[in-house]
């Protein structure tokens, strides 16, 4: 599908207008027109509403929801159904650079580095909600805000907005899960956060999933943003974190309960991944 809305990991939409509208009697069309600087989001309560947008056709039913793109053409031939009822948001989002990497859920630990706010997230075009009742809930709510007093309306409403179309957009992941590569990323991470003591070689992780190990590297790499070396990393780093913060022990004794050649190694790896040497780390942490 085309034409996809995109916002930041760093900035949420910024709402211009919300509202619930309905239409009793069938006598009403999607309005024909061009937003230049606001993107539309429209969730059906209930009867159907057809949305043209650029020449494709969508026919929202109850449940569904579509995203349509600021400064594209968007209209509807065919009346409304008689009796629709439905949500509308108009938001302003900032513009994305194209060589931003799409956000991934995958390979996460604890440790968040500024590049995790400096992603986008291309929302689905088109959609259906697993649980009606809870996505108008969420979506009243909002209104609500939006038709409120309160003196910081416009951002709380922009931030609640921006946490539903998060979980929006996670819905949507949920359905490509079962995909072949997305089992195989899975089985991948689960295979290294099973490690206690040390970092798996490339011969182990392609002998373990019976796989080329350049081609796994590369689909994790596709999926996750990160290559399969550098998440390792991450995990030992994340292990490391716990046993300063919990155990009391000094580098020397955490370079070898990971596995690791000597502290220098582990030093070298720490300081890659937190952007400070273990030293620094601990003089700066609250010790259990």
């Amino acid at each position: 599908m085309s034409h996809p809305v995109i916002i930041s990991s760093s900035s949420f939409p910024l709402i211009h207008e919300i509202g619930l509208m309905g239409d009793k009697n069938g006598i009403e069309k999607h309005p024909d027109r061009v937003m230049p600087k606001l993107n539309v989001f429209v969730y059906v309560i209930k009867g159907q509403l057809q949305v043209i947008e650029d020449n494709e056709v969508y026919n929202l039913k109850e449940g569904s929801y579509l995203f349509l793109r600021k400064n594209i053409h968007h209209w509807g031939k065919d009346f409304y159904q008689p009796g629709s009822q439905w949500f509308y948001i108009h938001f302003f989002n900032h513009d994305i650079q194209e060589n931003i990497n799409e956000y991934s859920t995958y390979g996460k630990t604890s440790l968040i580095h500024h590049e995790e706010y400096q992603r986008k997230l291309t929302m689905p075009k088109y959609g259906e909600v697993s649980h009606l009742g809870y996505t108008q809930s969420q979506l009243e709510q909002i209104l609500e805000m939006f038709e409120s007093s309160h003196p910081m309306r416009p951002l709380l409403t922009s931030v609640h907005t921006y946490q539903f179309f998060l979980a929006l957009y996670l819905e949507n992941l949920e359905t490509y899960a079962n995909m072949k590569s997305n089992r195989m990323i899975t089985k991948m991470i689960q295979l290294i956060d099973k490690q206690e003591r040390h970092k798996l070689s490339s011969q182990e992780i392609s002998k373990t999933l019976n796989m080329n190990y350049a081609y796994l590297s590369t689909l994790f790499k596709q999926h996750t943003g990160k290559s399969i070396t550098q998440y390792q990393n991450e995990r030992m780093v994340e292990k490391a974190i716990q046993l300063f913060r919990k155990e009391n022990f000094n580098v020397s004794e955490v370079s070898d309960k990971l596995g690791f050649s000597n502290p220098f190694y582990f030093s070298r790896v720490f300081k890659k991944v937190t952007g400070m040497p273990p030293t620094d780390y601990l003089r700066q942490i609250y010790r259990g």
